[in-house]
């Protein structure tokens, strides 16, 4: 060491000068130097609390460290906050993460802080412990970064639950067996419940719900309340009332009608009895059992100009050459 500061150095504007006299000031400058770089380093490192997070004072945001209680006496208590924070947050869920850790610090439950933040996250109507602790929560971290402005939806307070009750109930498409509803939506509701009678029959997620497994010809009544997003139900909405269809009619084929009496002539009736029978074999069979001599064509012409204005219809839409197992023809006597 004595050796490299012996001899000199050439110093620019100054000239030969001792190398003891450059470099041992320059070392007290660096070590100085370095030294104060640590202590700064010291000072700006938050001190741990036991469980390792960093641990604010709570009553600066508002919040009591008795455990769970909102105290607004560290925010204006407004539900709508500018969000600004010191330690910057870039997502909701670090908003979230870090919300949590105070409230949990301050004696809330993580668990119930988890669901309510994200209650209000989903901008959903929350209850009064779940607005307490969203408004708690915006206190100390301020709004959540994404989606700004927020604000804390409570649920109302009217009526027997904590909902509106639904309004413009109506009956919509209604069958022999169903019938449509259709209302109008309640804020801050999660679902709909539905009513037939005065019971409780299903639930609609959204403002519409189809009615099945009714009796035809029968008159029902119908309601429908409003379920917040905690459970608790509303009131019921006005009554309104259906009445299905009576049961639908089988189609049949159309009824032979007979002649008037007063030109219904003389006739036998003779039927296709077998499957391989035709119109010319009963004409046949006939003419061999009576000792006539008809032919297929008069008989066909004889039942289209005699027999009632749907059978003739009938045979003229099968046609002389498809006929059926049962079907009857007219002979002349």
């Amino acid at each position: 060491m004595t050796e490299i500061l012996q001899g000199d150095v050439k110093v620019p504007g100054i000239g030969k000068t001792k190398k003891k006299y450059i470099f041992i000031p320059a070392g007290i400058a660096a070590a100085y130097v370095a030294w104060k770089w640590f202590q700064a380093s010291r000072e700006e490192e938050p001190a741990p609390g036991a469980d390792g997070f960093y641990n604010s004072d709570l009553s600066e945001m508002g919040l009591s460290t008795g455990g769970g209680a909102y105290n607004p006496g560290g925010n204006s208590g407004s539900d709508e906050t500018d969000g600004t924070r010191p330690d910057a947050i870039d997502t909701n869920a670090e908003w979230t993460q870090r919300a949590t850790e105070i409230l949990s610090n301050a004696g809330y439950d993580p668990a119930v802080v988890l669901a309510a933040l994200g209650e209000f996250l989903g901008r959903r109507a929350l209850d009064k412990a779940e607005a307490s602790i969203a408004r708690a929560a915006v206190a100390a971290v301020g709004q959540p970064p994404e989606g700004r402005p927020w604000t804390v939806i409570e649920e109302a307070g009217t009526g027997t639950g904590t909902l509106a009750a639904p309004t413009g109930l109506r009956v919509g498409t209604v069958t022999h067996f169903s019938a449509g509803l259709v209302w109008s939506g309640v804020a801050g509701a999660g679902s709909y419940k539905v009513y037939r009678n005065g019971s409780a029959i299903g639930t609609a997620t959204g403002t519409s719900f189809t009615v099945a497994g009714l009796a035809q010809n029968n008159s029902y009544s119908f309601n429908v309340s409003a379920v917040g997003t905690t459970g608790k139900e509303g009131p019921k909405s006005a009554t309104v009332t259906a009445k299905t269809d009576p049961a639908p009619v089988a189609n049949r084929p159309p009824t032979a009608t007979k002649p008037p009496t007063a030109s219904k002539p003389k006739y036998r009736t003779m039927r296709i009895s077998r499957r391989d029978q035709s119109l010319s074999g009963l004409v046949a069979d006939y003419n061999r059992k009576y000792k006539t001599s008809h032919t297929w064509q008069q008989i066909w012409d004889y039942n289209l100009r005699n027999r009632s204005s749907a059978t003739a219809q009938t045979l003229r839409a099968r046609g002389p050459h498809k006929v059926f197992i049962g079907s009857s023809f007219w002979f002349p006597i």
